[in-house]
């Protein structure tokens, strides 16, 4: 039986390799065109249809309109995957960016003709640290709307999220409203460091934080005034029905 006290650590503050997920989502965008092209990042491996029509279904219900777009809204999507719920963004809203670290989702997205590209509209091959270097001046006090939804900090490890957060936090205007759909750790912090997985038959890491912990790491926001609004499990009805973690729904407002 194999050990996986290793690749599975409970409660305490592992970092991972940040770049692992990039690679792997990248070469499993490149090989796997059977893959249905609004599936979530945390679906990709899912054959069942049904379950990734009801994920979107559920947050279309009962999450997205408390997002409340309008065209005077400036909305920056971190993570835009394969353009799942990015399609209901741009449409929308008056004006956008987006921001992905895999290559192949951002082709992806330029050929949906169901995702309106506006004049307005910017797509960015880069992780949120990549894009905070490069473009954190250009886009100061820019968005009144942040939009996440899958899971990307569970990529990232706590100091250099906190440190992102921060510079997001000076992206944003006096009005504002941040939308955040991550998995959670149910009990305690679990980091899995090049774990096998079997689901997606690959090695995998990623940082699944407690709900406490999220709230901690939110401080960027809190200590700028934004109050955390909602807090709670994603789906009525959890439909992975993992053991150890769960879906959840952040949204923060100032």
């Amino acid at each position: 039986m194999e050990n996986h006290s290793k690749t599975r650590i409970y409660g305490k503050n592992i970092e991972i390799d940040g770049d692992a997920a990039r690679e792997l989502y990248s070469t499993r965008a490149e090989k796997s065109g059977q893959v249905h092209v609004d599936a979530p990042t945390v679906l990709s491996s899912d054959a069942n249809i049904e379950n990734i029509r009801l994920w979107t279904e559920e947050e279309l219900r009962r999450w997205f309109p408390l997002f409340g777009l309008s065209a005077r809204d400036k909305v920056f999507e971190i993570g835009f995957g394969t353009g799942r719920m990015t399609k209901y963004i741009t449409a929308a809203a008056g004006e956008y960016v987006g921001i992905d670290y895999v290559e192949p989702f951002l082709k992806t997205v330029l050929a949906r003709e169901d995702i309106e590209k506006k004049e307005s509209t910017r797509f960015y091959t880069a992780s949120l640290q990549e894009f905070l270097k490069g473009h954190r001046e250009e886009y100061s006090a820019a968005f009144n709307k942040v939009f996440l939804s899958g899971g990307v900090f569970m990529y990232i490890n706590d100091r250099e999220l906190c440190q992102c957060l921060e510079g997001l936090a000076d992206m944003l205007k006096p009005s504002c409203l941040v939308y955040i759909s991550e998995p959670v750790a149910i009990s305690q912090r679990l980091t899995l460091d090049s774990f096998y997985s079997e689901t997606i038959k690959d090695d995998y890491s990623a940082i699944y934080r407690t709900e406490e912990e999220y709230r901690e790491i939110f401080r960027a926001f809190t200590d700028r005034g934004f109050e955390l609004e909602v807090s709670q499990e994603f789906f009525e009805n959890d439909i992975k029905k993992m053991k150890e973690t769960k879906q959840w729904i952040f949204i923060l407002k100032r």
